[in-house]
């Protein structure tokens, strides 16, 4: 790949809408790579990868305000654009390799690069991460999950590379890993950190204080084989750290998890009332897990999707291991919270598609109008204004995460017939 800059895009682009409480989801494979990436082009990697949602089946093409970058990476706007273009440079000088065999049991070398393009225009950076790195962050089986505040505010590539490491492990409690395998891992040149005294101080240690002093994790480490006098590895122990969860972004943080997994319910269509009770009943992360899961298998042509994404959740078909991990009180908030708005705004949707149609009926009987032609045809307006409106609804809600509206929210409604006509005639070019 010669450059990373295009002229432009032909696929549809999304506004990205950062935040620091984002999930940033990686395949285990992805984690333990060796990478050998700085902490701007690290930062602006995994903010794309933040974006990435579980039920994606592609990457989208993000368009990113590098002031509102530079305020998410905790640094000056002063420059800033300039370098951003430098960072995507960067990023793709150091494309990610992969040793595997192949066919005929050969080994042969993958070079993968981060950045598929990227255009720069107006303080704002169009870009779309290289379609070979779905393999690491679309439909997951095995990964790694942390949300983006933890490493953002990091300074050090190695702080935050074992703290991915031990992240991955963490449910354990304990890594090993051989001091070998680790240099690998970190990218260490082999000129450098020779002794071990050396490579503890500027390594180890500096990681262990920023990663207690930053992140939601804290670790101590100790000897675990020696070879003669040489240390051949070490032990991690992996612990919580409660002291850096940040308390002022909880609140929203759980309001994000709760809307977009009930979202994701209802998009794969089970009934609201179903949706709320499941995410009363288990924690977000548990039924993210076993969302992915179903995902995955929804290629396969499963016959009843809703009520095998219900099955999978009250039976743990993932064998999640997560577990609530903040107060009762706030996710029952949240979930009220979800629930009101999406609520209130399903009741805003169809009141204005009931408008629309009593505007019509109205018409037809105050009118003078004497034939069935002409009272015909303003029934066939009214039909395609409610059409219309139905498409401008569906698109509001697919460009703002609301989940589409089902044929159960018409159920006393007058113009149930109507939208299940919609739904028929535009079900295949939904991107629900």
């Amino acid at each position: 790949m010669s450059t990373t800059e295009q002229l432009s895009f032909d696929e549809d682009l999304v506004d990205a809408d950062l935040k620091p409480y984002y999930w940033v989801n990686q395949s285990n494979a992805l984690v333990n790579t060796k990478q050998n990436l700085s902490i701007n082009e690290r930062r602006l990697l995994y903010v794309l990868v933040s974006l990435v949602q579980p039920e994606d089946r592609d990457f989208k093409t993000y368009v990113l305000q590098t002031k509102e970058l530079a305020s998410l990476f905790g640094i000056s706007e002063s420059g800033f654009y300039e370098r951003i273009r430098e960072t995507v440079h960067g990023l793709n000088s150091k494309p990610l390799t992969i040793n595997r065999t192949n066919e005929n049991n050969k080994v042969v070398i993958d070079d993968i690069y981060w950045v598929q393009r990227a255009t720069y225009n107006d303080g704002q950076i169009t870009i779309k991460l290289s379609e070979d790195l779905a393999q690491f962050l679309i439909d997951l089986k095995s990964y790694t999950k942390y949300q983006l505040y933890n490493v953002l505010k990091l300074k050090s590539e190695f702080s935050w590379r074992i703290y991915e490491l031990l992240k991955e492990r963490e449910r354990f409690g304990s890594r090993i890993f051989e001091v070998a395998e680790l240099r690998e891992k970190l990218a260490i040149e082999d000129g450098k950190y020779k002794t071990m005294s050396n490579f503890r101080a500027v390594v180890l240690d500096r990681a262990k204080k920023e990663i207690e002093e930053k992140t939601d994790i804290k670790f101590e480490y100790k000897v675990h084989k020696k070879v003669g006098r040489s240390i051949k590895s070490f032990i991690f122990f992996i612990y919580k750290n409660p002291k850096n969860v940040k308390t002022n972004l909880i609140n929203e943080a759980i309001t994000y998890d709760i809307q977009s997994i009930l979202n994701l319910l209802i998009t794969k269509g089970i009934r609201r009332d179903k949706a709320v009770e499941l995410i009363k009943k288990y924690p977000p992360k548990y039924i993210e897990e076993n969302l992915r899961y179903v995902i995955r298998m929804e290629e396969k042509g499963l016959e009843n999707l809703p009520g095998y994404i219900v099955s999978a959740i009250e039976n743990n078909y993932a064998e999640s291991h997560y577990e609530l991990d903040f107060e009762e009180s706030l996710l029952q908030l949240a979930i009220g919270n979800a629930d009101n708005r999406l609520k209130e705004k399903t009741e805003k949707d169809i009141r204005d598609l009931e408008e629309l149609y009593d505007h019509f009926i109205n018409v037809i009987s105050k009118s003078k109008i004497q034939t069935k032609e002409e009272i015909e045809e303003i029934k066939i307006e009214m039909e395609r204004t409610l059409f219309k409106k139905m498409d401008d609804i569906s698109e509001y809600r697919k460009t703002h995460s609301h989940p589409p509206l089902l044929e159960d929210d018409f159920e006393s409604s007058k113009i149930k017939s109507y939208f299940s006509k919609w739904l028929i005639r535009y079900k295949e070019e939904l991107p629900y």
